[in-house]
């Protein structure tokens, strides 16, 4: 008789290729970010309109979430993920070979459109190959990809534009792209349809709707928190590359880049979330986050260089745990759940272009203590978000 794959390796393979696809991604998304100064000189463009590359990209996924998930529900989410990542990879592409201006900001919005197919299928369809009782953690590890691949896309794209320039700096994450990219659909693919095989009744049984579906006030905690928890976020990370290139640091760009060595911390804590929801349920898991993110700011304020990294690092490792447990519990509450992430996935870029905004407001207001001010309240509305959601939602129970 032939061996069949253990239960554990193949949640386990799921698990590996939901992260996979996150870091595709989200390296797609972000490849342009660290590389804008080049970019802005090589069109002769300001850093205003330089910024257009990459919130052009933002605006496409808002644009293109619900369209996506319309998509995802009529030709099947596996689709949707692979012909949205290898759309991302060609867009990619054209980002770094075209030397017209406006086509390379039209590319970039067109792969935003393109991409959000994987925002909002990713963790409901990677979910769905594995037990019910094993998806928090999947998605826990495609948060954890996403976290991995921007910095991963960051990283890469600076040194290799140090030694052949912006453009080779973009193709060699569209490398990353396409190879972490078909390897996660492929996997995961590959072990849903063996699990879709070996267990299609208890496949049905998994897929049954919560309770909670029909209480949309837990929805809209859940949205509160991706967008609160990102105002608190990325703005920080936004503003101080500007704090490191004045006095008393005056660093360079390339030392400063390596602030986002950070999400490491975020990589780290969102694998770890799908068991502190499952010992601590979604609220207080949650709260954990918050609390991490709010000992952060308050680490940034001396000007040390120690404290701001410590601080930096506590501010990813609460961001992307409160992060991948909102994200991993909105389809289980959702009565469509590609719908649910669809919007989840707008609150949560919402939260980073009011964040951009009104950090960087406060930055040129009042300089680091307006900006951790700024990002406290954010912090703490996010903590008010989290009232909408029952303390036991998603905390394993002792008999389970």
């Amino acid at each position: 008789m032939r061996a069949q794959t253990p239960p554990d390796e193949r949640w386990r393979g799921v698990q590996s290729g939901a992260l996979l696809i996150g870091m595709g991604v989200m390296a797609a998304i972000y490849a342009p970010q660290p590389l804008l100064a080049e970019i802005a000189a090589h069109f002769g463009r300001s850093a205003f309109e330089a910024n257009l590359v990459v919130s052009m990209t933002t605006l496409g996924i808002a644009l293109g979430v619900f369209p996506a998930s319309w998509v995802a529900d009529r030709v099947g989410r596996g689709r949707t993920i692979a012909v949205s990542l290898a759309g991302g990879a060609v867009l990619t592409a054209v980002t770094a070979l075209v030397d017209d201006w406006w086509l390379l900001v039209a590319s970039r919005i067109v792969g935003g459109l393109i991409m959000s197919g994987v925002l909002v299928s990713a963790v409901v369809w990677t979910g769905g190959a594995v037990p019910g009782s094993r998806r928090a953690r999947v998605a826990a590890a495609y948060i954890a990809g996403t976290t991995a691949g921007g910095m991963i896309g960051r990283l890469l794209a600076g040194l290799v534009t140090e030694w052949l320039g912006w453009r080779a700096g973009i193709l060699a994450v569209d490398v990353v792209v396409l190879v972490s990219g078909a390897v996660g659909v492929l996997l995961v693919a590959l072990l849903a349809r063996r699990r879709a095989r070996a267990a299609p009744t208890a496949r049905a049984s998994d897929s049954r709707p919560s309770p909670l579906t029909t209480r949309w006030v837990v929805r809209a905690g859940l949205f509160g928190v991706g967008f609160f928890a990102m105002c608190a976020f990325i703005g920080v990370f936004n503003a101080v590359a500007f704090r490191m290139l004045e006095p008393p640091f005056s660093y360079g760009v390339g030392l400063t880049s390596m602030l986002f060595l950070a999400y490491i911390a975020g990589t780290a804590t969102s694998m770890r979330a799908g068991v502190a929801l499952e010992r601590f349920g979604v609220r207080r898991a949650i709260l954990i986050g918050i609390g991490l993110m709010a000992l952060g700011h308050l680490l940034t304020l001396p000007e040390n260089l120690v404290s701001v990294i410590a601080g930096l690092v506590a501010l990813a490792g609460g961001f992307f745990l409160a992060h991948a447990v909102a994200s991993a519990t909105v389809p289980a509450v959702s009565p469509k759940p590609v719908v649910g992430s669809a919007w989840y996935t707008l609150f949560y870029y919402a939260g980073s272009s009011v964040s951009s905004l009104a950090l960087g407001w406060a930055w040129d207001a009042g300089r680091w203590p307006l900006v951790v001010g700024m990002a406290l309240a954010f912090a703490a509305c996010t903590a008010l978000a989290t009232i909408a959601i029952p303390g036991t939602l998603g905390r394993r129970r002792s008999d389970a």
